[in-house]
């Protein structure tokens, strides 16, 4: 008698509710790029996953890929005009809403296996074949999402239907509004000159920062410090005296550029010495809440109240937030503290939610 393949119901059940959490925070994509190509991975059924999200003009504003090299990252990055001609099966193609939602790639043309993208891209990475998404939002295309695979059978309309599934999820993350809990994680500096805003040194953290932006124009994997683009505050888009928070993989890079105090007859003609680049990677507290919510043997519902506790709600909030009426609240409560070692909803909260030192 054959054996009985035990169901993947309940890991699937488990990774759907884990991208819904996920992306429900708001955050858009680029923070919890590694945990969502992960789960699109695990769910559709793929070698690797990549997301690219976009500005509002369509064009890449960074991406995140499992598995490609170094030099396939620096080519994409630097060198974009090589993949953006007539045809290419380029992201901004892929996130056009002028043709279907999901597999553009499914069954491509001869044209596709000439393409820059392909043999460029692909190849190297040792992908043959693409699956693909565009994710709306606000009524504009926001990212593409891509499924690769070696050699061999490629991907199934059954998969490509739960590839648009998953799209429902990764729209929430684009929800306006969302408030952030931001955790610095690690800080680089490079100084600039006075005039041109050129670097003159950078230190290593800085570079790292920069290497894993996985920016348009800094692609800098395998760089040193002295390989820093001349116009590194334009790839920023940023000015002297200006700030922003970048959505990178693994959070928000924080770049200021702020003027060092002139020393005494040193003071140029834009009345400082020179300017310093502060970057600093922030990642938002809610998403290791929902990793750690995620990590505790509990139901959906469970851990839908749970996670509740640990963004900040209220216990009184959470009877309707969760649909549940007070004794089953109780109820669920009372595993949960038992399971997650705490006393009360407050001491949840903080078990999940835990302050920096």
């Amino acid at each position: 008698m054959p054996a009985v393949r035990p169901s993947r119901a309940p890991q699937d059940a488990a990774a759907w509710q884990a991208l819904d959490m996920l992306c429900r925070l708001g955050l858009g994509l680029a923070p919890i790029a590694a945990e969502v190509c992960a789960l699109l991975r695990q769910l559709v059924g793929a070698d690797a996953a990549a997301l690219f999200w976009l500005h509002d003009d369509g064009q890449p504003a960074g991406f995140h890929h499992e598995d490609s090299p170094a030099s396939v990252r620096n080519l994409f990055l630097n060198e974009f005009h090589l993949f953006a001609a007539p045809g290419e099966p380029n992201i901004v193609a892929l996130a056009r809403p002028d043709g279907p939602r999901v597999g553009r790639l499914l069954s491509p043309g001869a044209a596709h296996y000439r393409s820059n993208s392909h043999n460029l891209l692909m190849r190297p990475n040792g992908h043959e074949h693409t699956l693909d998404l565009r994710v709306e939002a606000q009524g504009r295309p926001r990212a593409v999402a891509a499924l690769f695979r070696a050699p061999g059978p490629g991907f199934s309309d059954e998969q490509a239907a739960r590839l648009e599934r998953a799209g429902v999820s990764l729209a929430r993350a684009f929800r306006t509004g969302a408030d952030q809990d931001n955790i610095a994680q690690a800080t680089g500096h490079v100084l600039l000159d006075s005039d041109g805003c050129r670097p003159l040194m950078a230190d290593a953290a800085a570079l790292h920062l920069l290497q894993n932006a996985h920016l348009p124009g800094l692609g800098l994997y395998g760089a040193t410090t002295a390989d820093l683009p001349v116009d590194l505050p334009r790839h920023l888009h940023l000015r002297p005296g200006e700030q922003r928070h970048i959505p990178v993989p693994g959070g928000l890079l924080h770049a200021r550029i702020h003027a060092l105090q002139p020393l005494a007859g040193t003071a140029s003609a834009s009345g400082a010495a020179q300017w310093l680049l502060t970057l600093q990677l922030q990642r938002p507290q809610q998403i290791d809440v929902v990793r750690r919510v995620l990590a505790l043997p509990l139901t959906p519902l469970q851990r839908e109240i749970a996670v509740l506790a640990g963004l900040g709600h209220a216990r009184a909030d959470s009877l309707a937030l969760a649909g549940v009426s007070n004794a089953a609240l109780k109820k669920h409560l009372a595993t949960i503290l038992d399971v997650a070692g705490a006393n009360d909803w407050e001491g949840l909260a903080r078990t999940l939610r835990p302050q920096p030192s």
